[in-house]
């Protein structure tokens, strides 16, 4: 465990933890400890929730004033969040003493049903300014959740703002959010064009917050990627003014104490602390202002309570996913090997490459019937495949959502369209959007800036503006001929992969709202991944090995598979002419 501080200042705050406020001290002390994007990783992160109760606990023993916060996505990320919809995970949280969080995209990845029982289990209180409920098609909405709330801590009063990503419409299951007819949106997020809805949101919870609080601070799953554009973390506080701190989320960054100018020019703390909680951000403040901002690395010491809850969920979720199906000899990445860089979401890697072979092999050999490709979007590869031991419960971390795997009937133009579509960010940053292919191959030109056209909420309203597309050279692997032929764009072709994607137009795929639906659900998608595992040869321990020499796959000949190496089996290749 590693043991140290990061920070703006780090005297000032080494100093507050070392002893008991001396007499005299700011009346209106206070310090905050956050976490983001925990994606339940309960116990196998650098930090365990044990931990950060035991820090608490540490903290407020030295004379502290403790409050602590979450900024969204805690339910969903691996098989201990996934076998109970989250339930389990929030109650660890309860226990360790979060008082607040506001909704990250994820929360609603079991549906509105299980958002909303996750919200009233909580001991917490939930907050989002610009979550709306609507009761007609033309209703503005009502606030779903308080815009705000004001936590005492000693003395100090501290409001926290929630705000959650408009993103989430599409990158949750867009049909989530609809009435029960599906026709119009009853649940909603505040976003307005460019954003302007949304920075009035967020202003006019604030104005309302700082009447009651010392400490105005807003608690965001919003992000720093550019896929987020007008919605970010740096977006809303350039627009905004009378807060001091945004606690943020979603983007997975490490940053913490950095100055962002708002609309008055005044310097906003900006904090954001990775992911699976890598690491514990800490807040402190007093007289007024922010004072230190950085992270905590916790010392090795566990609350036996919650020590116990995290293990008693471990071994359960162990006995029902941990029996071995396969053996990995060499590991299949999802991120850049030794970093939390996220392969999936803007290059092809061999985890990816895995899903989407899962995927096409599952619906033609397994199910039978006809596919002529798959594409598998990379916010649905989690997760590296460690080598060792392949499980049902590694393979539910990969693809934990739970989602299925369909099929639907779409032309070559679509297709080009939804490559496109998911290579926007390629050489800019990530999309949880960019296309892992199997049964196909293509090429990504980056000298080509991306002008594709979207809506207000990221969704795909039409090709290229400039008619000039980044994706060049698709290809389809021909069973007959063994060998790639160039796409047709006037062809209608069978497609499997994510349901989210290709059904329900998750991440903004609307390309394929007007496909042919063949099958909605043909397998739940980590299964596909058990089944194809179990597909590969027997190794030399007896087991399949998942290897590319022993892929029942690799009787195709002429196709591409090269699973033991981190970039993939060649199927994408990025260029800039």
């Amino acid at each position: 465990m590693r043991t140290g501080l990061n920070t703006v200042s780090m005297m000032a705050l080494a100093a507050a933890m070392a002893a008991t406020l001396p007499a005299g001290a700011g009346r209106a002390r206070v310090t905050v400890l956050h976490t983001n994007d925990t994606h339940t990783h309960v116990d196998d992160g650098v930090v365990a929730f044990s931990e950060i109760a035991a820090e608490r606990a540490r903290l407020e023993a030295a004379g502290e004033h403790v409050i602590l916060v979450d900024a969204g996505d805690y339910v969903q990320g691996t098989a201990l969040g996934g076998f109970d919809s989250g339930r389990s995970v929030i109650d660890i949280m309860s226990a360790t003493g979060y008082q607040v969080a506001t909704l990250g995209n994820h929360e609603f990845d079991y549906g509105i049903k299980a958002m909303f029982e996750n919200a009233r289990r909580a001991a917490f209180r939930t907050v989002s300014c610009n979550f709306v409920h609507r009761s007609s098609s033309t209703d503005e909405g009502r606030l779903v959740f308080p815009a705000y709330v004001v936590v005492t801590s000693g003395t100090a009063r501290v409001a926290f703002v929630g705000v959650t990503t408009p993103t989430t419409l599409v990158s949750a299951k867009p049909s989530t959010f609809l009435d029960p007819t599906g026709t119009w949106r009853e649940y909603d997020f505040t976003a307005g064009e460019r954003g302007k809805a949304l920075y009035a949101a967020v202003q006019k919870a604030v104005d309302e917050a700082a009447a009651h609080a010392d400490y105005t601070i807003v608690l965001g799953h919003l992000g720093v990627s550019p896929d987020c554009a007008g919605y970010t973390s740096t977006d809303i506080i350039a627009h905004t003014t009378n807060f001091v701190a945004l606690i943020d989320g979603h983007s997975h960054s490490e940053f913490t104490g950095s100055r962002v100018r708002n609309a008055a020019g005044k310097d906003v703390i900006l904090t954001q602390s990775g992911s699976y909680l890598g690491l514990l951000g800490c807040l402190t403040f007093e007289d007024g202002r922010c004072v230190s901002a950085g992270t905590i690395y916790t010392r090795n010491e566990k609350d036996a309570t919650i020590q116990r809850m995290e293990k008693d969920l471990a071994d359960k979720v162990e006995r029902l996913l941990g029996v071995q199906i396969a053996d990995v000899p060499t590991a299949l990445n999802s991120y850049a090997p030794g970093t939390t860089d996220r392969l999936a979401r803007r290059q092809e890697c061999s985890a990816g490459d895995f899903a989407a072979d899962a995927a096409w092999w599952y619906v033609t050999q397994k199910s039978g019937l006809d596919c002529d490709f798959a594409l598998m979007n990379g916010g649905n590869v989690r997760a590296d495949i460690p080598a060792g031991a392949a499980t049902l419960k590694t393979l539910r971390t990969v693809q934990p959502f739970g989602g299925a795997v369909g099929l639907v009937e779409a032309n070559g133009r679509q297709i080009i369209d939804a490559l496109e579509f998911g290579a926007q960010a390629v050489g800019l940053g990530e999309f949880g959007g960019f296309l892992q292919v199997a049964g196909l191959r293509y090429a990504i030109d980056t000298s080509v800036k991306p002008t594709l056209r979207v809506d207000t909420t990221g969704t795909w309203t039409a090709g290229p503006s400039n008619g000039v597309y980044r994706v060049r050279d698709v290809q389809v692997y021909s069973r007959r001929t063994g060998s790639f032929v160039p796409l047709d764009p006037n062809a209608v072709y069978r497609v499997a992969g994510n349901a989210f994607t290709l059904v329900d137009g998750g991440d903004g795929f609307a390309m394929f709202r007007s496909s042919r639906k063949v099958e909605n659900g043909v397998v739940t998608d980590y299964l596909a991944l058990a089944e194809y595992a179990k597909a590969f040869r027997n190794g030399p321990k007896g087991m399949p090995a998942i290897t590319s020499a022993a892929s029942p796959l690799a009787a195709l000949p002429g196709y591409p598979i090269r699973y033991e190496s981190p970039d993939g089996s060649g199927r994408i290749s990025i260029r800039a002419k």
